[in-house]
C-alpha cells in the first residue's frame, strides 16, 4: 500500500519507457487498412477496391504467440498462427482487420512479405508501445 501523498507509478514513467521499448524493434513492417467499399470504375466496367490506407510503415518487433491451427479453406489445409506486432505508441488507432505486412526481418526472413490480419489491439492507461494481436493469412485476392 502506497503512503498517502504519493504515487505508486512515476509520473515520467511512460516518457522513460517509450525509447527503450523503440530500441527493441529489429524488424520493419507497414500497417495499412483495406477499403471497405467497392467503387464503381466505369473504365473498368466493374466495382474495384481502391488502394489501402497507410497508417504506419517502420520499425516494429514480433512474437509468435501460438499457433492457431490448419482450418481447411477452399479444400486446403491452411495454417494460422497468432503473432504480436509491437509498434511505437502514436497518434494512430488501430482496429481490427488492419493489414499488416513484415518488410524486413533478419531473423525470420522467410516472413518478409507475409501479410497479418489484426484481430485485436491492446490497450492501457500506461503504454509505452503499441501491441497489435494479428494472425498470420494466406494471401488472398479479391
Amino acid at each position: 500500500m502506497p503512503l498517502p501523498n504519493t504515487r505508486l507509478i512515476h509520473p515520467r514513467f511512460e516518457e522513460h519507457h517509450r525509447p527503450v521499448a523503440e530500441r527493441q524493434a529489429t524488424a520493419e513492417c507497414r500497417v495499412e487498412r483495406p477499403a471497405q467499399q467497392a467503387l464503381w470504375d466505369d473504365q473498368a466496367g466493374k466495382n474495384v477496391y481502391p488502394p489501402p490506407e497507410l497508417l504506419y510503415e517502420g520499425p516494429c518487433r514480433y512474437q509468435y504467440l501460438s499457433a492457431a491451427g490448419q482450418p481447411v479453406v477452399a479444400d486446403t489445409t491452411t495454417p494460422l498462427a497468432d503473432v504480436r506486432i509491437t509498434l511505437p505508441v502514436g497518434s494512430v488507432v488501430y482496429q481490427a482487420n488492419d493489414q499488416v505486412t513484415l518488410t524486413a526481418t533478419a531473423t525470420n526472413p522467410d516472413l518478409v512479405g507475409r501479410g497479418l490480419s489484426v484481430t485485436a489491439v491492446s490497450g492501457s492507461s500506461i503504454s509505452w508501445q503499441r501491441d497489435l494481436t494479428c494472425q498470420l493469412r494466406q494471401p488472398t485476392t479479391r
